[in-house]
């Protein structure tokens, strides 16, 4: 049940955060989506597959409720969530024999990249727009993707803790241990 119903409450909840909350909060060039965050951590954590899907929620509901074109942050999200989902997702049993440093390096290696890509496909759509390009853009991408990165960083654990329950530590079997059944 944990596992079907919290991570559509989580991008609800960061949604909801994002359009809601933050703006008034907060007003500068450099606010990342929450929305965005919640949807990479999921799939490096569950998959590719709900990746997909939880990218389509957040980025169907995103573009309705902003104002963006239907289907830009859609299209992202999907594309974004399930290449996230491809290069950094290992099932529990792989992932608890590794170090963890290996781990860690690579999910924020993941982050960075998906980020990067949001990034300049967003600034690729301003461009096509507006057609002004300026050195002060190319900071903003940068700064844009370290934060969102150390955000996806700091929210991996809490939302797979959230949806995984507590970690299962990892036990070695000896060969003596005997199968009751089948």
């Amino acid at each position: 049940m944990r596992r079907k119903v919290m991570p559509t409450a989580l991008v609800l909840l960061a949604l909801m955060l994002d359009t809601a909350v933050i703006p008034f909060l907060i007003s500068t060039p450099y606010i990342v989506s929450l929305t965005f965050a919640t949807v990479l951590v999921l799939g490096v954590y569950l998959g590719r597959m709900h990746g997909m899907l939880y990218g389509m929620i957040g980025g169907l509901l995103t573009d309705i409720l902003v104002g963006y074109p239907l289907g830009f942050n859609t299209f992202i999200f999907i594309g974004l969530g399930f290449l996230a989902g491809t290069i950094a997702y290992e099932p529990p049993a792989v992932r608890l024999r590794k170090a963890p440093s290996k781990v860690y390096l690579r999910r924020a290696l993941t982050f960075m990249g998906m980020a990067l890509a949001r990034e300049v496909a967003i600034y690729g759509y301003q461009y096509f727009n507006t057609a002004l390009l300026s050195g002060v853009y190319f900071l903003n991408i940068f700064a844009r993707t370290l934060l969102s990165t150390g955000l996806c960083m700091l929210l991996g654990p809490l939302e797979a803790r959230i949806v995984l329950g507590k970690p299962v530590r990892y036990q070695r079997t000896s060969a003596k241990r005997e199968v009751k059944s089948f």
